[in-house]
């Protein structure tokens, strides 16, 4: 969908989405079917707050959700307005309502319990073929923690993580493509480096384009899932799994292009049993399982830059220097350590509270 954005040069080295993910099917008429589920949320899609749009486009987001029901518009129509529901009634402690939630004054000491149970960072880098990537080591967090924790907890952590996405990370991968698609000389009048190698750090928050008329749009990430550390001790820990799931599935659905489980442990399989059934089968099928290997890193080289992918990742060399980046995610032994994909949500969290007491402690 994207692969006019890349030069003619990089075609032979960047793969084209199509050729290593899972698209899925979308029926001949399906802007037609978009139209009647937009329609029925009023006549300009007006009940369908902009807020839970990325980049305010409230047809791609009607267009997740039919994709998330494969296209049934009357089941489509139902999980959406489930979600309004849920975005007015979802309570965390007193605060009630996702947009009051965020101006509330951040809940740093849940945030901080998450990330010690899923060392994780919202933001690592962007793929090859312009998808934003995040990054957790589930096998590397704190087992007991997690099967301790209020279940408040991962629903706060959960709506972070969604709406930074949805809010922050998709409206800034989008832009950067279209920023990259942009020749000299054009209305817009911006020049930017190669679209590989720009970051989130080269974007213009100045910079003003109309990315809201157009329903293919790049919504999606993707996701890497580390296993290693993980044992069979990881099923007490199943309802976390099923918080998270519920809350993401439901209403932030189809916001992943694929997700790869890596260095899966000898017990993956009784893991995966229990965990299969709770997915949705588009999303199974968007799943890629390998073993730690030379097949793993071909297929992370496929869609990371090979400095971009994580050390921990990246085969090492006894007496060599450390090859893949170092220092990506956040972990249970060292909570107060935050890779920059943390630090810039943390900016984002104090960015949205009206509270004066937001800063981040850590």
């Amino acid at each position: 969908m994207f692969s006019n954005w890349f030069g003619a040069n990089n075609i032979h080295e960047v793969p084209p989405s199509s050729s290593i993910f899972h698209e899925f099917p979308h029926p001949e008429n399906w802007r037609e079917v978009v139209d009647e589920l937009y329609s029925r949320f009023g006549s300009e899609g007006e009940g369908i707050p902009l807020s839970m749009c990325p980049c305010g486009n409230r047809k791609a987001t009607a267009r997740r959700f039919l994709v998330a029901r494969k296209y049934k518009v009357d089941e489509a129509e139902k999980m959406l307005r489930d979600t309004l529901h849920w975005r007015q009634t979802v309570s965390v402690g007193d605060v009630v309502g996702v947009d009051s939630i965020l101006k509330a004054k951040p809940r740093w000491d849940l945030l901080s319990d998450s990330r010690k149970i899923i060392p994780s960072t919202p933001f690592h880098c962007y793929s090859k073929q312009g998808f934003p990537v995040y990054v957790l080591r589930l096998g590397q967090g704190d087992g007991s923690l997690a099967a301790s924790t209020a279940e408040e907890c991962h629903v706060y952590s959960s709506i972070i993580r969604g709406e930074h996405l949805t809010r922050s990370i998709i409206p800034d991968a989008h832009k950067r493509g279209l920023l990259q698609n942009l020749t000299k000389g054009s209305s817009a009048g911006v020049t930017t480096p190669k679209l590989e190698r720009l970051s989130h750090e080269d974007l213009d928050s100045e910079t003003t384009i109309d990315i809201t008329d157009n329903m293919e749009i790049l919504d999606k990430q993707v996701v890497l899932v580390d296993l290693d550390g993980v044992g069979m001790s990881a099923l007490r820990c199943l309802y976390v799994f099923k918080t998270i799931n519920s809350v993401a599935a439901y209403n932030y659905p189809e916001l992943s292009k694929a997700i790869y489980v890596l260095n899966t442990p000898s017990v993956f399989d009784y893991i995966w049993a229990a965990i299969k059934p709770i997915l949705a089968p588009h999303t199974q099928s968007k799943i890629k399982i390998f073993q730690a290997g030379s097949d793993q890193y071909s297929a992370l080289q496929q869609i990371i830059e090979d400095d971009d992918i994580p050390d921990f990742l990246t085969p090492q060399v006894p007496g060599d220097p450390l090859r893949g980046k170092a220092g990506c995610v956040t972990g249970s032994e060292l909570p107060s350590f935050r890779p920059s994909g943390v630090v810039s949500l943390d900016t984002w969290i104090e960015s949205q509270s009206d509270d004066p007491d937001k800063s981040c402690p850590f």
